[in-house]
């Protein structure tokens, strides 16, 4: 994900705000702050993988550049979060489990697709390609390479 210019702007509004010595760079605890006065919630161990992911020069601190590249991992990680459990929600809706077990028998999803939605794709084909232990069962991790993610 690429952060678009309001966004770039808000951070550096952020960082700015906790840059307490202006030194041009913030340090794990600042990072907390900032990311905390942005909505985000980050662990201690979090935050010392962040640093270390773009921290550069090794400094324990981190410049504004190095700052957006955290922000921006951060969204990719919630981005994909809400990908994932969106994908658990349609794996329940299909009769699986929220914690990802159980699964979805081949007629459910045969009857969901062709007759629930009028879909016209060769299902059952790709429930053969799917279904790797050949269960006839739908575990989450087939029903995600099922919907492609």
């Amino acid at each position: 994900m690429v952060l678009s210019q309001e966004d770039i702007d808000g951070c550096r509004q952020a960082f700015l705000a906790f840059d307490k010595d202006r030194s041009g760079t913030i340090d794990v605890w600042e990072l907390r702050q900032v990311l905390e006065a942005m909505g985000q919630a980050p662990t201690e161990d979090e935050l010392f993988q962040m640093i270390s992911e773009v921290d550069d020069n090794m400094s324990g601190s981190i410049d504004f550049g190095e700052f957006l590249k955290v922000v921006e991992s951060q969204k990719n990680r919630a981005e994909n979060l809400d990908d994932e459990n969106d994908m658990i929600d349609a794996f329940v809706a299909c009769g699986g489990q929220p914690d990802k077990g159980g699964h979805v028998t081949r007629e459910t999803l045969i009857r969901i697709i062709k007759h629930d939605f009028g879909l016209t794709i060769d299902i059952e084909e790709l429930i053969n390609k799917i279904d790797t232990d050949g269960s006839g069962e739908i575990e989450f991790d087939e029903f995600s390479l099922m919907l492609g993610k």
